[in-house]
C-alpha cells in the first residue's frame, strides 16, 4: 500500500493486534529505503506516529493488526488545512480522502452539522476561541460506533460553520489501554483560552467494565498553545470521599469576583447536585459548596453542568442522567436562571433547553459579547442506523443565548445563515407540498398572524414519519414508526408566531418564536430527497412560508 507525503510530516495510525495474534506496522520510505517498525495494541487499539519526510512515497505493510482510523498530520498551515484521512480497507487497499464531501454524502450522515468522520462522538468539550479559531473539543470512540473508552478529538472553524479536522489530541490511560477489564479514558471538560495559551480541565475516569464504589473520577489540568501540542497533565482534585459519589465530573471553568470558579456534576448524600470549587491561581481549587440540589425524582445524577452570567442573571445547565420526565422524554438538559449568592443559586425559574431530547451534554463560551451554546445530538432512544464507515453522534448547530422576560432565548448563530442557498418556494395564505427536495438538506421560516392548527410533515418512509404539529396552540414534534414513537416532544410555548426549520438528513431542528424554544430529532431515512408538507386549518393566518436549500459544509 503506498501514499504520498505531500507537505505532512507525520502518519497518525490506531492499531489493533487482531485476536490471538501479534502484530505490527512497517513504513517504508521508497526514496531512502529507510524503514520504522510500531506494535500494534494487544488489547485496544493505540496511537502510532510515524514521522515522514515531505514530499516522499512511502509503502505501508501491516501485518495481524486491525486499523481503526490513520491520517496524516502535521504541516505548516494544519489549522486551515486540517488533516488528511487514510482509508484502508478490509483487503489492505488504501486510499487518501482529498474531497470529503463525497465520503459525507449518505442518507445518515449531516451535510452542514458537524459530524466525525466516522465512528461515535458525544459531550462538546474545550469550547473556545483563540488566536482566531473556534475550538471544539469532544469525546470520541475513533474505532467503533458505539460508546467506548473515551478521547478527545478537535476541530476548529473560523466562522462556527464550516470545521476543519485536527489530530485527536487526549487519549485513555496506559493503564486501561493495557487491560482487557477496565473502562475510563478523557472524560468532559472544558477550556480557558488565555493570552499565551489555552488552560483545559477535564475528568479522568478509571474503573471497572461496570460503575461502583471503586470508580474513580478525577480532575485534571493541560495546557496548549496551539490547540494541537498539549503540556503535561497534572491531577488538581483528587476523587473524594463522602458525601459525594463516584460521579464527579465535567468540570466547567470561569472567572468571577477575582477567583476562578469551578463546577462539576455529582451527588451530594445521593442527591443530584452541581457544586463549586475556588482558586487564585487557577491550579488550587477549594469546595466552596453546592451551586443547586436537584430534589426531582428519578434524577441519577447531574452531569455536564454550566455556569454563566447572562444579561444580568446567573444561568445553570445541568444534564438529567437516567432521568425520563412526564412526556417519555429521556434524559433531558435543563437550565436555571437566578441569583448567585455565594456559592449557591437563588433559582427563580427553571426550564427545558431543547423539548425535542436528541440534545444533551451542551457547553458554551462567551465571545466578541454572545453567549455561544453547542449541544450533542444524543440518541437515547437508540434509533441509530449502522452503516459502513458511518457515525454516531453530531453537534446541533450553534447557538446565540439571551434572557428575555426571565426566559432562555437561543437562536442559531448568525452565520448558520450563510448556508441558506437557493429559494424553492415563498407564499403565503396557502398550503404547500414540496416533494423530492434534492439533497434533504432545507431550511424553512414559517409566519403566522394569528391561531391555527397545522400539520408539518418533515420526513417519511414506508412505515415512519417525523412532524411538527400544532394543535389548540400545543406544538409537538411526533414521530411514527420509530423507538420513540410513544413520547411527546411538546414545546413549552403557549402560542406560535414564527417557526425555523433545519432538516439535515437524519436531524431536524426547530426554534419557535424567535429562539423561545427549540427542539432537536433525529429520524432516519434512506432517501436523499426531502419533503415538506403544510397542511393548515385557516390559511388565511399565514403570513408567509419559504424554503430554502442549504449548502454542505464538507
Amino acid at each position: 500500500m503506498n501514499f504520498y507525503s505531500g507537505n505532512y510530516c507525520c502518519l497518525e495510525i490506531f492499531a489493533r493486534c487482531k485476536s490471538g495474534t501479534q502484530g505490527g506496522i512497517k513504513l517504508l520510505n521508497k526514496i531512502t529505503n529507510e524503514s520504522q517498525e510500531s506494535t500494534a495494541g494487544k488489547y485496544n487499539y493505540i496511537l502510532l506516529k510515524f514521522p515522514l519526510i515531505k514530499k516522499q512515497e512511502y509503502q505501508l505493510i501491516l501485518e495481524n493488526v486491525d486499523i481503526s482510523i490513520a491520517y496524516l498530520s502535521q504541516c505548516d498551515d494544519i489549522l486551515d488545512k486540517g488533516v488528511k484521512f487514510i482509508e484502508i480497507s478490509d483487503n489492505y487497499s488504501l486510499t487518501t480522502q482529498d474531497d470529503l464531501s463525497d465520503w459525507y454524502d449518505t442518507p445518515y450522515r449531516e451535510q452542514y452539522h458537524f459530524g466525525p468522520y466516522k465512528n461515535w462522538i458525544n459531550d462538546p468539550n474545550g469550547l473556545c476561541y483563540y488566536k482566531g479559531y473556534y475550538h471544539m473539543f469532544y469525546q470520541a470512540n475513533p474505532h467503533e460506533q458505539k460508546w467506548g473508552h473515551m478521547y478527545w478529538g478537535h476541530a476548529v472553524s473560523r466562522d462556527l460553520v464550516h470545521w476543519i479536522h485536527l489530530p485527536y489530541v487526549l487519549f485513555p490511560q496506559e493503564e486501561i489501554l493495557n487491560a482487557k477489564d477496565l473502562k475510563g479514558g478523557a472524560f468532559s471538560g472544558c477550556a480557558v483560552a488565555l493570552d499565551d495559551r489555552i488552560q483545559f480541565y477535564l475528568t479522568r475516569h478509571l474503573g471497572p467494565s461496570e460503575d461502583c464504589d471503586e470508580t474513580v473520577q478525577y480532575q485534571t489540568m493541560v495546557s496548549s498553545r496551539d490547540g494541537i501540542n498539549f503540556g503535561k497533565e497534572e491531577i488538581i482534585i483528587e476523587k473524594p470521599g463522602k458525601p459525594f459519589s463516584f460521579n464527579f465530573r465535567d468540570p466547567k471553568v470561569f472567572y468571577h469576583n477575582e477567583k476562578w470558579k469551578m463546577v462539576l456534576g455529582t451527588q451530594l448524600n445521593n442527591i443530584p447536585a452541581i457544586v463549586l470549587y475556588e482558586s487564585k491561581d487557577m491550579r488550587n481549587f477549594e469546595y466552596s459548596g453546592e451551586v443547586i440540589l436537584e430534589s426531582q425524582k428519578g434524577v441519577y445524577t447531574i452531569e455536564c453542568p454550566d455556569l454563566f452570567e447572562l444579561d444580568g442573571k446567573f444561568v445553570a445547565i445541568a444534564a438529567y442522567m437516567f432521568y425520563t420526565d412526564d412526556q417519555g422524554r429521556i434524559q433531558p438538559t435543563m437550565y436555571y436562571i437566578g441569583e448567585l449568592e455565594g456559592h449557591r443559586l437563588n433559582v427563580e425559574k427553571r426550564g427545558l433547553f431543547d423539548f425535542g431530547s436528541n440534545y444533551y451534554a451542551v457547553q458554551t463560551f462567551e465571545h466578541a459579547g454572545r453567549r455561544i451554546a453547542i449541544g450533542w445530538i444524543s440518541d437515547f432512544y437508540e434509533e441509530h442506523v449502522v452503516e459502513e464507515n458511518g457515525a454516531y453522534g453530531s453537534m446541533a448547530l450553534p447557538r446565540e443565548l439571551s434572557l428575555k422576560n426571565n426566559h432562555l432565548y437561543m437562536k442559531p448563530v448568525k452565520e448558520v445563515y450563510s448556508l441558506i442557498d437557493k429559494e424553492l418556494c415563498r407564499v403565503s395564505k396557502q398550503n404547500i407540498r414540496i416533494n423530492k427536495i434534492k439533497g434533504n438538506c432545507y431550511y424553512s421560516k414559517l409566519k403566522f398572524k394569528g391561531n391555527s392548527d397545522f400539520d408539518l410533515l418533515l420526513g417519511k418512509n414506508e412505515k415512519s414519519s417525523i412532524r411538527l404539529k400544532c394543535n389548540n396552540n400545543e406544538v409537538s414534534i411526533q414521530t411514527n414508526g420509530v423507538k420513540s414513537s410513544h413520547v411527546q416532544f411538546i414545546a413549552p410555548i403557549k402560542e406560535v408566531r414564527t417557526v425555523e426549520i433545519f432538516v439535515d438528513r437524519r436531524v431536524v431542528e426547530v426554534f419557535l418564536n424567535d429562539g423561545e424554544a427549540a427542539g432537536t430529532k433525529l429520524f432516519y431515512t434512506e432517501s436523499t430527497e426531502g419533503i415538506f408538507e403544510l397542511s393548515c386549518t385557516d390559511t388565511d393566518v399565514i403570513d408567509e412560508v419559504s424554503v430554502y436549500t442549504v449548502k454542505t459544509i464538507w
